[in-house]
């Protein structure tokens, strides 16, 4: 069985598209869905290999993508900014299932959280122009402003780092390889189209 995890940023003209695998997929059912790969360390002049587990959910505005090392252990990176952080939170719309594939918007707000659990909010000008210039509904843009302050709880109560341990016991050496990456057409993927996704008009 291979997915497609299919993942739309408003700002680009086409569908970001990952295939996974059988053995990348933690998590595959109707409420969740979580997979892991290896993927090339991004910091310092090193080739390490690090594992990134992705977390979606049909319930909640956000994902989640988490770094590990090849033990197993949660751990940090740096955005090129000089952030350190080991959790990159994406606020997005709830993952839509047509089969196979698995999609969602993204909403252009991020949440970086350190090991220690202090947290960042990043992007919100990006998120300001969008809504301001109809890239994303009102509805969505309110929709992603209730799901930041749903994250950001999850955070500060410990839920989030709760959610992550229930996973925490699949083994890492199961990581496939880098996932490949293609662009789709968006027209191609109705589930993330403006006006006819169906978050577009979720307040009417």
């Amino acid at each position: 069985m291979t997915v497609r995890d299919l993942d739309f940023h408003p700002d680009e003209n086409d569908v970001r598209c990952y295939r996974v695998p059988d053995a990348g997929l933690l998590v595959n059912d109707s409420s969740s869905y979580v997979r892991q790969s290896l993927e090339p360390a991004t910091f310092g002049d090193t080739d390490e290999m690090l594992v990134l587990r992705h977390f979606a959910f049909a319930d909640e505005w956000f994902k989640i993508n988490a770094t590990y090392d090849l033990s197993g252990n949660l751990m940090e990176t740096t955005s090129p900014d000089g952030v350190s952080f080991a959790l990159n939170c994406d606020i997005s719309t709830p993952m839509v299932r047509v089969g196979d594939d698995v999609s969602a918007v993204d909403l252009f707000l991020d949440v970086l959280v350190s090991l220690d659990g202090t947290y960042r909010v990043v992007d919100e000008d990006e998120f300001a122009q969008a809504s301001s210039a109809g890239v994303i509904s009102t509805a969505e843009a309110h929709a992603a402003e209730e799901g930041l302050a749903r994250l950001l709880d999850w955070i500060r109560t410990g839920r989030l780092r709760e959610l992550l341990d229930e996973v925490s016991s699949a083994p890492v050496e199961t990581a496939p390889a880098p996932l490949p990456f293609e662009r789709v057409p968006l027209s191609e993927v109705p589930s993330v189209s403006p006006r006819t996704r169906r978050t577009w008009l979720a307040d009417d």
